[in-house]
């Protein structure tokens, strides 16, 4: 107790928290209500900066442990971009007001969907294995629309997060 610098009460989510600067970001879910929300918190203080709800008449299926707020948000230091499953992505600018949102889904998968959007140079990544039309895919971050789409046949059920593996002589995408 007496190391706790802050506590702050929120909704339920187990994503776990992004940090941009004195910007703590992470979401939660309301399951009474059924919104789905973003919340930023001073890391100095743990006071809300900002909260935006969505609301939500379509949420998928997840485990009883798991949560529709599940996935980590991510920050390139102009905007945050959070992905809620089968809501989608939505971005975000530091004072939470929305810049655009790409619905996705619905996704078939007893468990949820749970892998994290990533920054990849001028790209943000997201893949999505489920159990039917599995895919990885580019998005532009400042405008959200679709550089590029790739299907994944073959895979299934992968709640991994992309992430970049430099060989020295190549950058890859590990999925």
């Amino acid at each position: 107790k007496e190391q706790l610098v802050w506590r702050q009460e929120l909704s339920p989510g187990i994503s776990t928290p992004c940090v941009h600067g004195d910007l703590v970001v992470l979401t939660t879910w309301d399951k009474t209500h059924k919104q789905l929300a973003t919340v930023a918190l001073d890391r100095a203080t743990g006071k809300r900066r900002w909260m935006t709800v969505l609301k939500s008449e379509r949420i998928e299926k997840t485990h009883s442990t798991g949560s529709p707020a599940v996935s980590t948000p991510a920050c390139d230091g102009k905007r945050v971009y959070v992905f809620f499953g089968s809501f989608g992505l939505v971005c975000y600018d530091l004072d939470g007001k929305e810049l655009w949102r790409k619905p996705m889904g619905p996704f078939q998968d007893e468990f949820g969907a749970s892998s994290s959007p990533v920054l990849v140079d001028n790209l943000l990544v997201l893949s999505e294995d489920h159990d039917v039309n599995c895919f990885l895919i580019g998005i532009d971050p400042a405008t959200g629309k679709t550089v590029w789409k790739t299907s994944r046949k073959g895979q299934t059920r992968s709640y991994s997060t992309p992430i970049v593996w430099n060989s020295g002589k190549e950058r890859v995408l590990v999925v």
